[in-house]
């Protein structure tokens, strides 16, 4: 059905679905009548996919200049070679507890059911407990058949009092933790491989678009190390996603994250191979993640105001370029502030928040923050706050000492 739907749809141009139901549904109910009509639907909803796919990377090519054009070939038309998975509207089975056991009923059309025996993981057991199974696929995999199963629970997110401030750098998430609870914050660094992963992999595709002259084997090569690449970009996410998420529970803090437009305005007027290097690191893939991870653990998640945070000096809030000083040390043209540069960002996103501001008190930076808490002494206030610090006259203020743990 969806060899057939997707003949359709490139026959005809077809890019909504609107149209593709109008050109598919009656065609193939009248194909296949035994069938249940959610197959036919999923069929052309399927197809209508890949062909919408198509045609955006065909709108890609056609952009490119003709140089590179004529190096490039034009993406092929989709098709269906061997179909592994069948899709599964949530009105096609149910799933139901005989005598301890869970049993999968399908619904094949004009009243016969397939009924299938569910091994379940201990995972899936504790998560189906509490949750409502959605749209899903079953996948066949030589002899065994998986049934691949989407859910949806219900989670309540709250707004928490502690803060996870985290800078996204092509090497490393720089993170601010305010625990006010405890009364104090805590800077550290996640270590990453991806720009290594991904310049190891650019050299490999290289090397063999260089050597192999077979153009069929040259591709499956291409394929294969493709997916390593991915495979092993993704798992450095998902671990470093999870890690942040569990610190973040464990101290009850929301995440602070800057604002997905605002990630690659540093690209486009810098150096060839610099540009690459920045455009290395999946920031939709790595935001997707980790949203995802802390909305599933009750947390919420606000996004800040990314722009110029790595060169404006998080004390007087000078702006200049000339601050940061190289990619470890920033140094404050007007103020004389030196700091680890990588943490520059966090603070002055910690101060984007509207939650308070950073200052130096006894030679040591602190947090200045108007949530509920103790008012600062007088002998260690000063008399007359900065023009900045003026908000805080006649309010509650908590003074929070930041200190710098070892990166991991």
């Amino acid at each position: 059905m969806i060899r057939e739907a997707l003949d359709i749809i490139t026959k005809n141009d077809v890019r909504s679905r609107k149209k593709a139901h109008e050109l598919c549904y009656r065609a193939l109910r009248e194909k296949y009548p035994y069938l249940h009509n959610k197959f036919v639907q999923e069929a052309y909803k399927r197809a209508l996919a890949m062909y919408r796919s198509y045609r955006k990377l065909l709108s890609k090519w056609k952009r490119l200049p003709e140089k590179k054009r004529r190096k490039i070939s034009p993406p092929s038309p989709p098709k269906i070679e061997e179909n592994k998975a069948i899709e599964l509207h949530i009105d096609t089975y149910k799933l139901k507890k005989k005598h301890g056991f869970l049993v999968l009923r399908l619904s094949k059309g004009n009243g016969v059911y397939l009924r299938f025996l569910i091994m379940e993981y201990e995972y899936a057991r504790r998560e189906l407990e509490n949750a409502k199974v959605s749209n899903s696929k079953i996948l066949i995999d030589r002899d065994s058949i998986y049934l691949l199963l989407t859910i949806r629970r219900s989670i309540e997110v709250m707004e928490h009092r502690n803060k996870l401030v985290i800078d996204i750098n092509e090497d490393s998430i720089d993170c601010l933790l305010v625990n006010y609870d405890e009364k104090k914050a805590v800077l550290f660094s996640i270590r990453h491989d991806i720009r290594k992963i991904r310049a190891n992999y650019r050299r490999i595709r290289k090397d063999i678009q260089e050597k192999v002259e077979n153009p069929y084997l040259q591709k499956k090569l291409l394929t294969k190390y493709g997916f390593r690449e991915r495979k092993r970009v993704e798992d450095r996410l998902k671990k470093i996603t999870t890690l942040l998420a569990e610190i973040a529970r464990e101290h009850n803090a929301d995440l602070v994250r800057e604002n997905l437009r605002d990630l690659r305005l540093n690209c486009g007027k810098k150096s060839r191979q610099l540009n690459y290097r920045l455009s290395t690191f999946p920031y939709h893939r790595f935001i997707e993640y980790i949203d995802y991870k802390f909305y599933e653990r009750g947390l919420n998640i606000i996004e800040a105001d990314a722009r110029k945070t790595s060169i404006t000096c998080p004390i007087c809030g000078y702006e200049d370029r000339r601050n940061r000083v190289n990619k470890e040390i920033f140094k404050c043209g007007r103020c004389g502030f030196v700091f680890n540069a990588q943490y520059v960002a966090c603070l002055n996103l910690f101060s984007r928040l509207n939650d308070g501001i950073v200052a130096i008190r006894g030679g040591r930076i602190n947090l200045i923050s108007r949530k509920a808490g103790p008012v600062v002494p007088v002998n260690v206030a000063p008399n007359e706050p900065p023009n900045q610090m003026r908000w805080l006259r006649g309010k509650p203020v908590q003074v929070l000492k930041v200190s710098e743990i070892p990166k991991r």
